[in-house]
């Protein structure tokens, strides 16, 4: 009887062992990160050089994107023309390389019957949309995403964030004339494309270039809507960000670990200092001692003000500042490791 009884336990804990392995079997693993292009540009719509350009703006990037194959693009000061064509050259006839096209217009300011000051209580909506240098088309930011990566166009949720206004409305509160005169400004947005089921987020956003107060003020709204919107999403920022890495809009935006003032959650692509994050380091060029690791390569008449932005958790292969001959801006890509 005792005989029996311990075949019995000895069944039952095979069975048990075998269940358990089953059960560990069945729990999906997480895809294995792998390597993709992202990138962002300013296309110069706005350019008097090159805002009135007709296809052979967008064309140009199509031939980088068909060859790097990107996951994620963003555009700033783009013609919705240009957006149109991308939309038709992109789509990928086997599906593995589709790209969606997203393009969002901002709005223009309104100046007071002075030339000076606005009237900071006119809707959004109620203003006309910006338009390309010297042709009547929409101008604006558009984000450019892999089907493969982020999932199929139509499940893909398209978000504007609104960023001079926003700060506009917190103006009027405080009273004097700043609301006024931000009134005047071109609305400046954050657009985001997210993928609730791959938990990621792409966004384009374009800050004011003159006015710098204003444009730490948006900065810093860029910066609360992604942790408090796409908190646990994988986020991927580009930009034209009109101010240099070590600048108080900046601030905002690399972790604090990079020092200086910073208070923001990213990684920059293009810092010398590669995935690390600290301060800087010292260097054996006697008219440059000291590199700061916000720092990188210039991306408009010798400036950093461009700029792609990654969590600290996503890894960072390689990042170039590379050439363009439609735009006073360069491209700049990088490669990342993403599960996508």
């Amino acid at each position: 009887m005792k005989s029996h009884t311990r075949m019995v336990l000895v069944i039952a804990a095979v069975l048990l062992a075998t269940d358990t392995v089953n059960s560990t079997a069945a729990v999906a693993e997480p895809p294995a990160a792998v390597e993709y292009q992202i990138g962002t540009f300013n296309m110069a719509g706005g350019n008097k050089h090159h805002g009135s350009k007709g296809p052979e703006a967008p064309e140009a990037l199509v031939r980088s994107i068909q060859e790097r194959g990107p996951a994620f693009v963003a555009v700033q000061e783009g013609c919705a023309d240009w957006s149109d064509h991308l939309r038709a050259r992109l789509g990928g006839t086997d599906g593995s390389r589709e790209h969606a096209v997203f393009f969002n217009p901002v709005k223009r300011g309104v100046s007071g019957p002075d030339g000076r000051l606005g009237d900071p209580g006119v809707p959004d909506e109620a203003l006309a949309d910006a338009t390309c240098d010297k042709k009547p088309v929409a101008f604006g930011n558009a984000v450019i995403v892999r089907t493969d990566v982020f999932g199929p166009a139509q499940d893909l949720r398209v978000e504007e964030h609104p960023l001079t206004s926003a700060v506009m409305r917190h103006a009027v509160s405080e009273g004097g004339e700043k609301a006024g005169r931000y009134a005047t400004k071109e609305r400046r947005e954050m657009f985001c494309v997210r993928s609730e089921a791959r938990r990621m987020v792409a966004c384009s956003v374009h800050l004011t270039h003159d006015d710098r107060d204003l444009r730490i003020a948006e900065a810093s709204m860029a910066q609360g809507i992604l942790r408090d919107a796409y908190a646990g999403y994988t986020t991927l920022l580009g930009g034209d960000f009109n101010d240099d890495p070590l600048s108080a809009t900046a601030d905002q935006f690399y972790a604090p670990g990079y020092e200086r003032g910073a208070q923001g959650e990213f990684k920059e692509v293009d810092s010398p200092c590669g995935n690390e994050v600290k301060r800087g380091f010292t260097t054996r060029e006697l008219w440059w001692p000291y590199t700061y690791c916000r720092s990188g390569e210039a991306t408009l008449n010798g400036d950093k003000i461009d700029a792609l932005y990654v969590p600290l958790s996503v890894e960072v292969k390689w990042a170039d500042a590379t050439s363009a001959q439609h735009s006073d801006h360069v491209p700049l890509w990088a490669g990342v490791m993403l599960r996508a």
